[in-house]
């Protein structure tokens, strides 16, 4: 399809004809469940596909043929669309709350040693200026930089300051040789 006959597509998609959008879902729909699969699994697939389809009527006009294809920006609405449910299903992990790690250690000494790591650790984290521990603790929960940007508000390129500035205090204090 042409950039033109695209245009003329989602113009009246943008214009509210059902028909129009009919023809977006069919060429797209499959596409739009694959991505869904991917990064959602197949249990929310079929509802990263309506939520697509949905911004996709409500956003019609906002599609430009001179910045790409519209298979391109549909794809990219459902994988925003399926980031999106992770981030709102996916529970944000206190790192206060995380368990004290399975003692691996056969010695007692070792033990020892393992829970003042731990608790080093907790208390150096605990004690970094809040959006830097912000940061760190979205990272170590799990997050990749961009879902913890997101959560956090911030740009990708900020968190990963935030992140890298984070972990050079963190060194600091736990190799004990905090400078400044």
């Amino acid at each position: 399809m042409s950039e033109v006959d695209e245009a003329i597509l989602m113009a009246e998609v943008s214009a509210g004809s059902d028909e129009a959008l009919g023809r977006v879902y069919a060429r797209l729909g499959p596409a739009v469940r694959g991505v869904g699969r991917r990064i959602v699994g197949d249990a929310a697939a079929d509802d990263v596909v309506q939520e697509t389809f949905e911004r996709v009527w409500r956003h019609a006009a906002r599609f430009d043929p001179a910045r790409g294809s519209l298979d391109a920006w549909v794809l990219r609405i459902a994988r925003n669309t399926a980031l999106g449910q992770l981030r709102r299903v996916r529970p944000h992990v206190d790192l206060t709350m995380v368990p004290e790690p399975v003692e691996t250690a056969t010695e007692p000494a070792d033990a020892v040693v393992l829970i003042d790591l731990t608790t080093g650790v907790r208390r150096a984290v605990a004690a970094l200026e809040e959006r830097r521990r912000a940061a760190v603790e979205h990272v170590l929960a799990g997050d990749t930089l961009v879902q913890a940007a997101g959560r956090l508000g911030v740009p990708e390129g900020t968190l990963k300051s935030r992140v890298r500035a984070a972990y050079a205090d963190l060194r600091a204090v736990l190799v004990g040789t905090r400078s400044a």
